[in-house]
């Protein structure tokens, strides 16, 4: 037989067994869902693959050179997410069942925000630097009321805003090289949108007090023995295979189930005036005499990524 016609053969017969046993040929799907991201998509910021027929979204955010929330990260996130919300959807394209975040740098998952978003640097201004702080309470709300379960596959930095989005994911999960924690203390500044009293419900009050106050990292297994995050894996190959094996068994489920069960676990989550107080603070901060993340702009030499590899314990270097 030559060889193209048995490679034929071959390729034909796996697929008939595939289709006997109640698999699919491919894992992955050929057609082009509303959400999917591409680095042509938006500011780039984020690339995602679908699998199990549409069921799973895995998000690989990348944005050089520390995955900072900026504006670019930030609109993104708005424009992904904005795809997934009830009113937006179709019969014909429903909602994923999972999303997974994960990142394509391995000693950052998400940074804190831009300091340059209150004014600091060009092209950025107060009206400008309100209507992306609009686009994040978006986001906030979404991550609590979409119709998907989302999960944070973490191994790298998550400080700051990384850390308020995790918490606020439906389940995180570590690898080795996890970092997390907050630095806004340390320069007059405060963890917001919702993210310390998602913390608290996580850890206790009295452990949330320790890691916020002190400007304090923990390491991922420490975070896992304390419920800052479910489980911690020994290397990164673990920990991807581990999460999507936890999504492949959620996308087994119907729907409703899933996503009703979600919206009753999320009733003991901060309430949207709790975001609205934090930013409230934020602003206010901001205004004052010495302007936290001016502060931080200068310490970190404008958010190097030398200086960010060390956020948070680094922090109290600044007071010694």
């Amino acid at each position: 037989m030559y060889p193209f016609h048995k490679n034929l053969v071959l390729f034909a017969l796996s697929g008939l067994l595939s289709l006997i046993n109640g698999n699919p040929v491919h894992q992955h799907d050929t057609r082009r869902l509303p959400w999917e991201r591409t680095k042509s998509t938006g500011f780039g910021t984020l690339t995602t693959t679908s699998s199990n027929n549409g069921t799973i979204l895995r998000v690989l955010m990348d944005n050089p050179p520390t995955n900072l929330y900026d504006y670019k990260l930030i609109t993104d996130l708005y424009d992904l997410l904005s795809f997934v919300v009830p009113e937006n959807l179709t019969v014909s394209a429903p909602p994923p069942k999972v999303m997974i975040f994960a990142s394509a740098d391995p000693d950052f998952w998400m940074g804190h925000y831009d300091g340059a978003l209150f004014g600091t640097n060009p092209p950025f201004n107060e009206s400008y630097t309100e209507e992306l702080f609009t686009k994040n309470r978006a986001i906030v709300g979404m991550l609590k009321s979409l119709p998907t379960i989302l999960i944070a596959e973490i191994n790298g930095r998550a400080t700051g805003s990384g850390n308020e989005f995790l918490v606020q994911c439906d389940m995180a999960f570590s690898g080795p090289n996890t970092i997390l924690g907050a630095p806004e203390v340390a320069v007059g500044g405060v963890h917001g949108n919702g993210g310390i009293q998602h913390l608290v419900r996580l850890i206790g009050m009295q452990r949330t007090a320790e890691y916020m106050l002190t400007s304090s990292g923990i390491d991922a297994l420490t975070a896992a023995e304390i419920g800052w995050v479910n489980r911690m894996y020994r290397s990164e190959t673990k920990l991807r295979g581990a999460v999507d094996e936890i999504a492949g068994r959620i996308a087994l489920f119907p729907a409703a189930g899933l996503n009703g069960t979600k919206a009753m676990i999320r009733e003991f989550s901060a309430p949207p005036s709790t975001v609205e107080a934090d930013i409230a603070t934020i602003f206010r901060l901001e205004a004052g005499e010495k302007a936290p993340d001016a502060e931080y702009l200068r310490i970190s030499k404008n958010q190097s990524r030398h200086f960010e590899l060390g956020v948070p314990d680094n922090m109290v270097e600044i007071w010694d």
